[in-house]
């Protein structure tokens, strides 16, 4: 028999798993989307990579295909593996890197002056 999915047995878990997919994609508002955007700013201003450009973009939407295959698995799936626990130290930790992602995508100028 299956049980639930993850997001109703470890919503936090799901919640922070999302947003690291997300950024992993390079969707705005999350730091994973301006790392994307200012690499190939770079190579479209060298020049001549501009068909690495088009080759990143290209594995960029790939790739988001299957980061959502994941979230929707999470939310919308049973699942029959068992969950272990999550320590209160490690959900700190997932929680705080969640944040720094949404941080850093709404603001990335905090990093930008301090590099």
């Amino acid at each position: 028999m299956a049980t639930m999915g993850l997001a109703r047995r470890q919503p936090l878990l799901a919640l922070v798993n999302t947003v690291f997919l997300l950024s992993l994609a390079g969707i705005p508002l999350t730091a994973g989307f301006f790392a994307k955007y200012f690499v190939l700013t770079a190579a479209v201003q060298q020049g001549e990579l501009l068909w690495l450009v088009i080759l990143a973009v290209l594995c960029a939407a790939i790739s988001a295909y299957y980061y959502f295959r994941v979230i929707i698995a999470m939310y919308f799936k049973a699942g029959d593996a068992e969950t272990l626990p999550i320590t209160g130290g490690f959900r700190s930790v997932l929680v705080i890197g969640a944040a720094v992602i949404i941080l850093l995508g709404v603001f990335p100028n905090l990093l930008l002056q301090f590099l």
